[in-house]
């Protein structure tokens, strides 16, 4: 296949989209370029999942064994009351992973984004760089930054996240024109909240669970209140937790302000400030620890710097791009975080840009990128809405208290539902995605 000639890709955000989507334009030989706006890569949040599908795409890009290493696979999920008494397990393994030739993998999240950003070399990948303007001639984008840089390249791709600069500037324009949908005007929604944090390492003695080849996940539901906790074995004698629910004093705020955004798209100020984290995390003082001890003893071996907060926000665009700009991830389709299905849903979005761009051979004309993206919104967005209400009705089923959550909650641990099975086991996909130019995954391989 003939590599594309003199094409040019700015990235918008150096969060786990951007970086992936770097990986791939890099194996396609494609140039590239990000733009990421805050000034120092700080990556937080807790564990993540990565499914199945995704796997075999990190095999083609010949990174598997190493996140091999810094993960476990995903053996099931085993949810218990806050006394510890076990109320029903899913078995993320099922029948299905002779499907795929993998099981899901659990790890660190701050782990993975250290491993993909290691990949991208520095001379690729530029900090400190605010998006304030995107500006098109027929046969180019210019980016301006807030430090008045420029860059300039044949399309930008929106990998910034939720709140995401690129996503504005074109809603801007296009409603300025007065062609932007109503639904697309209004803010991501989100009415729950939760605190995250990974541990230091901990004794294997005093927690023999952490010698554990793969990992076992515990949700503990409280009684008479809509907190519940997550607890993750991880590599490297680590523990992830998440302490969540709904959260009374968060107002939502209209997208367009962005004076209460972090410099990682994240809301701030107001709903970000020390209380919360220590009031929620006192919604499961009561908690009874499955590994013994106490669920605080997990939060208090937690450095201050690994606990963060986040919204449990989602939010189906549907306007995915406009001219020469198109948005992958969190920035198309804000999926609640569940399961690794928001950041699994971002490397298939990149994975299937990335296959229509190899074909290019000479940059492509915005009528040509006009086709291709339309191409790409008619594969993604139906898998991925699938993700997204899969992961609200799990949240949900989670979340909700009362007789009738409880009896929902029974009936649904006992006789796993195939909506629940398929967003833990990754098989939101009919098919197997992988990158076209670049030669199989073993697991096809070994079945030819």
């Amino acid at each position: 296949m003939s590599k594309p000639k003199d094409l040019r890709v700015i990235i918008v955000g150096g969060g786990l989209a951007g970086l992936m989507m770097g990986i791939m334009l890099d194996k396609a030989g494609i140039d590239y370029h990000i733009l990421e706006q805050a000034s120092r890569l700080r990556p937080l949040g807790t564990s993540i999942s990565l499914h199945p599908v995704i796997i075999d795409l990190m095999d083609q890009l010949g990174l598997l064994q190493d996140m091999n290493r810094i993960s476990k696979p995903l053996r099931g999920i085993t949810v218990l009351s806050a006394n510890g008494r076990k109320m029903g397990r899913i078995d993320a393994r099922s029948n299905k992973r002779s499907k795929h030739g993998h099981q899901a993998m659990v790890m660190s999240r701050p782990d993975l984004h250290e491993y993909l950003l290691a990949k991208i070399p520095p001379h690729k990948l530029t900090t400190g760089k605010r998006v304030i303007d995107i500006s098109e001639t027929p046969s180019e984008v210019t980016v301006t930054c807030i430090d008045e840089t420029v860059y300039t390249g044949h399309l930008v791709i929106g990998a910034d996240g939720a709140y995401s600069a690129t996503r504005q500037i074109m809603y801007q324009r296009l409603k300025d024109h007065g062609v932007l949908p109503e639904s697309d005007k209004k803010p991501l929604h989100f009415d729950k909240q939760c605190v995250v944090g990974i541990t230091c390492p901990l004794d294997p003695n005093k927690y023999p669970v952490l010698q554990d080849e793969s990992c076992e996940v515990k949700v503990l539901l409280g009684k008479d209140q809509h907190t519940s906790m997550w607890i993750l074995p991880l590599q490297g004698n680590r523990m992830a937790w998440c302490v969540g629910g709904p959260d009374p004093h968060l107002i939502p705020q209209d997208e367009s302000d962005n004076s209460s955004q972090g410099s990682n798209g994240s809301r701030s100020g107001r709903d970000w400030y020390p209380e919360t984290a220590v009031e929620i995390c006192e919604d499961v003082r009561n908690f009874k620890c499955p590994y013994g001890g106490t669920v605080m003893d997990l939060i208090d071996a937690t450095p201050k710097g690994l606990v963060s907060k986040v919204l449990l926000e989602e939010k189906m665009y549907r306007t995915w791009y406009n001219g020469r700009v198109v948005l992958v991830g969190d920035a198309c389709h804000k999926i609640v975080p569940f399961f690794g299905q928001g950041a699994s849903q971002a490397i298939l979005d990149c994975a299937c840009l990335v296959n229509m761009l190899v074909e290019f051979t000479a940059p492509p004309t915005t009528s040509d990128l006009a086709t291709l993206f339309q191409t790409y919104v008619d594969t993604r967005s139906e898998t991925a809405k699938v993700a997204s209400d899969s992961s609200r009705e799990f949240a949900d089923l989670i979340y909700e208290q009362g007789f009738k959550a409880d009896l929902a909650r029974n009936i649904v641990l006992r006789f796993t539902p195939t909506w629940l099975l398929r967003m833990v086991t990754g098989t939101v996909n009919s098919n197997r995605p992988c990158l076209n130019f670049l030669p199989p995954p073993k697991s096809y391989q070994q079945k030819i």
